[in-house]
């Protein structure tokens, strides 16, 4: 109801009237009162004028399940928001809402995050309302060993959707997970997935994005639209914007496979050609990276001339 309240504010030129309101959704004159006071607590800016009725100010800059879905082109991806003020880690809230059979789709955001985290164990700096925090649940139905190339096909995602809000920005993709703008890290991806021993019984995607940090917020090796930009970025448009083009490449990988993520996945690299440094039980590698495996793995050419496939870890360039 509360919703569907709103959706009446934002489709009304000037005031609307209580006993309008009333008599479209069946409701009482003391519950509209009720439900108007809740959307003020969530920030919304509504006024309220004798005799004419309620006339909405201002919306808030949240990511509420309403201005998500609202303008929404993607029709599976954000179907079913689930939104948090703060809270731990929202891949944490995810895979919960997956065991209970949250349906694909299913997308959990945080305006904040006390115990948000990034691949290896590191930690992800989640100020309130500055980033956009958010897991997104999948069911492909694919085998285990293809589960990786959902991160290329995020990292691809998130940068179309960078590149259509923010022209000014070239977005460009670090083995296996970071996207860089100008060379320092703007969003992470992290994946983690339910199996069986043949198949995928969902996978959760979490993304960070650095969208309206300022510098003395970010670490020295981070930026933000906002820092690269010197502009703020609307975050409900940029995330609309990822789950549009995440749920066109993933649906086009379904069907076609992921020589398409591939392709775009090289186009956009920041690693490939780059000399890189790894470590692996304890010593450190420096080689060439030369090219990404049909599996998503980074094929690096060794001073002797020897090449190997990384699978999964960390490189630096």
């Amino acid at each position: 109801m509360q919703t569907s309240i709103l959706r009446s504010l934002k489709g009304h030129d000037g005031y609307l009237s209580g006993e309008e309101i009333s008599r479209a959704l069946n409701i009482s004159r003391a519950a509209i009162w009720k439900y108007m006071d809740q959307l003020r607590a969530l920030g919304y800016e509504i006024e309220a004028f004798p005799h004419r009725g309620y006339r909405l100010m201002a919306v808030p800059d949240k990511l509420l399940p309403v201005e998500v879905q609202d303008g929404l082109k993607a029709r599976k991806f954000g179907g079913v928001v689930h939104h948090f003020d703060t809270t731990g880690s929202t891949m944490d809230e995810a895979f919960r809402f997956a065991l209970d059979g949250a349906p694909e789709g299913t997308v959990v955001i945080a305006e904040s995050q006390s115990k948000g985290r990034g691949r290896l164990g590191r930690n992800w700096s989640s100020p309130k309302g500055k980033g956009i925090y958010f897991s997104l649940i999948l069911r492909p139905g694919l085998p285990p060993a293809q589960a990786s190339m959902l991160t290329l096909l995020a990292a691809v995602a998130l940068c179309e959707a960078v590149e259509a809000v923010v022209p000014a920005v070239v977005p460009r993709i670090k083995w296996p997970n970071d996207i860089l703008v100008a060379g320092k890290k703007l969003c992470g991806i992290l994946t983690e997935l339910r199996a069986e021993t043949d198949r995928v019984q969902f996978v959760v995607v979490g993304i960070g994005i650095n969208v309206n940090n300022t510098a003395p917020q970010l670490l020295p090796e981070a930026t933000s639209l906002k820092a690269a930009t010197g502009m703020s970025c609307p975050r409900v448009l940029l995330l609309q914007a990822v789950l549009a083009a995440f749920e066109k490449r993933y649906a086009a990988f379904l069907r076609l496979g992921p020589a398409e993520v591939l392709a775009e996945w090289k186009a956009r690299s920041a690693t490939l050609g780059c000399r890189v440094r790894f470590v692996e039980r304890g010593i450190s590698f420096v080689g060439i990276a030369e090219a990404l495996a049909d599996d998503g793995g980074l094929m690096v050419r060794l001073s002797d001339g020897t090449v190997i496939k990384r699978i999964a870890g960390d490189v630096l360039l």
